[in-house]
């Protein structure tokens, strides 16, 4: 089995991150990490025909320093200027293994997911496709009245999951 991390990539340590690697360590599971790109960011960066991987990754989480890809040619940044779903992809992957590694210091076990979509939606997806023991995701406190009008991912996965979540709430 394994334990999945979901983060959104905003911070760096990510709690999110650091509890899924405590959890996975006292029950010697394997760490994944999930990144996912909401359709919205992905059809932004997209349609602004995106030279250099690293930004998106600016877009969305800017304290985070990224590597660039390069294209099916093995060109450093990518001579191909339409950025598919696979160079996003491997931009959240990314995302997921730089918050690890700026959060874990030791990981023995640790494996990267990166999707596109929606986030709900992904994160089950890849919960069910996987299988892991808990389910880690962030949480930020609302209030009522904000939760009805913004919806919550971390909500949306509580009920909808067919697994334990362990939910780590922040302040911000």
């Amino acid at each position: 089995m394994s334990v999945l991390a979901a983060t959104d990539g905003s911070s760096v340590p990510d709690r999110v991150v650091e509890v899924a690697a405590e959890l996975a360590a006292a029950h010697g599971e394997e760490l994944i990490v999930l990144h996912v790109i909401p359709t919205d960011v992905f059809e932004e960066q997209r349609k602004s025909s995106v030279e250099s991987t690293s930004d998106l990754a600016l877009t969305f989480a800017p304290e985070i320093t990224y590597r660039e890809l390069g294209d099916q040619t093995g060109t450093p940044g990518g001579s191909d200027k339409r950025y598919s779903l696979e160079h996003a992809q491997r931009d959240a992957a990314g995302v997921a293994e730089d918050v690890t590694n700026g959060t874990v210091e030791d990981v023995e076990a640790a494996s990267y997911r990166g999707r596109v979509g929606n986030v709900t939606e992904e994160i089950l997806n890849v919960a069910s496709e996987e299988d892991p023991r808990y389910l880690v995701v962030g949480g930020r406190r609302r209030t009522p009245v904000g939760k009805a009008i913004f919806g919550s991912v971390t909500q949306s996965v509580l009920l909808e999951a067919d697994r334990p979540v362990v939910s780590v709430m922040s302040d911000e």
